[in-house]
Parts: structure tokens; C-alpha cells; sequence
């Protein structure tokens, strides 16, 4: 009977060793092609009346080719 118990605890901590280096020697995941558009971000543009930065995709273009981040900006530096 004690010999039986050894055995188990022998096999079980082969089991465990086994598992750890199996998992060690797995390359790491690629990175999805999400996370890295993430990392490289967008270019910003201000805004012609108040200054502030928006991403270039959401500026809206006026006269001139300047650039506002709102209708009513646009139209405020529009009829000045």
C-alpha cells in the first residue's frame, strides 16, 4: 500500500513537470490585428476657430482647406 502511494506521487509530479515544460516551450500568441491598430493611433488636425486637436477622420473641411470639429465652428469662422 505504500508503495502504491509513492508511485502515484511520483507519477503525479512527472504529470506537473511534464505539463510546465510543455507550456514553457509553446511559442507566445500573435498579436491580433486589432491590438496593433491600436498602437499606431491617427493623425490630428485643429480645429481653425477654437484650436482644439481632433482625429483627422472626424474633422469637418471648410474654405480654404482648413479644418473645423463642428458644424457650428465651421460656420462661425465662415461668416466672421
Amino acid at each position: 500500500m505504500r508503495f502504491l502511494a509513492w508511485l502515484v506521487l511520483v507519477l503525479l509530479v512527472i504529470h506537473v513537470v511534464r505539463k510546465k515544460m510543455t507550456a514553457a516551450m509553446r511559442p507566445p500568441p500573435a498579436p491580433a490585428e486589432q491590438a496593433r491598430r491600436s498602437v499606431e493611433g491617427e493623425s490630428m488636425v485643429s480645429c481653425a476657430h477654437c484650436g482644439i486637436y481632433i482625429p483627422a477622420s472626424e474633422a469637418l473641411s471648410g474654405p480654404h482647406d482648413q479644418l473645423y470639429c463642428s458644424p457650428e465652428h465651421r460656420a462661425l469662422h465662415v461668416s466672421s
